[in-house]
């Protein structure tokens, strides 16, 4: 996914956009999460934060319901914003957090979808995309769109 795909505003981590390192990240992550689906694991919201120097950190939730792993999953990367992660070598400068959930069609019904959050530590914006899946349940014959944009998000760093 480009920034271009999720805004079409570009490169400006600080100027309406994310960073060229936060786009990397949140790629990766929904990749890594779309290959964990494939092989059947269940993946309820997985986070990851990343410093300047390209060290990342990523934790997964699925100890609770969907929800609750969504809201500890913000809660680990806001908390990350306070101090740097262990495994950082300074503190997180993007993050990004993927999970399962729905999004409506052009006429109302409900598909699967990895629903992604993400951002740049003081960005006054932070923003969401989706990328729809099939077989979401049982990871057979899976298959993805392309993301598309969902919309801005409060911003956790």
């Amino acid at each position: 996914m480009t920034r271009d795909e999720v805004d079409g505003r570009g490169d400006r981590a600080h100027d309406g956009g994310v960073s060229s390192a936060c786009d990397a990240l949140t790629c990766d992550l929904i990749g890594e999460t779309l290959d964990a689906v494939a092989s059947r694991a269940e993946v309820l919201a997985v986070a990851s934060v990343c410093d300047e120097s390209g060290c990342r950190v990523t934790c997964e939730f699925a100890d609770d319901g969907p929800e609750e792993c969504v809201r500890a999953a913000r809660e680990w990367v806001s908390t990350c914003a306070k101090r740097a992660a262990d495994g950082l070598k300074g503190s997180p400068t993007s993050y990004s957090i993927v999970f399962e959930g729905a999004v409506a069609d052009e006429t109302g019904a409900y598909r699967d979808a990895l629903i992604a959050e993400f951002g740049d530590a003081g960005a006054e914006t932070a923003y969401s995309a989706f990328v729809e899946v099939s077989s979401l349940s049982d990871g057979m014959d899976l298959s993805w769109s392309d993301p598309r944009p969902a919309g801005e998000v409060h911003p956790l760093l």
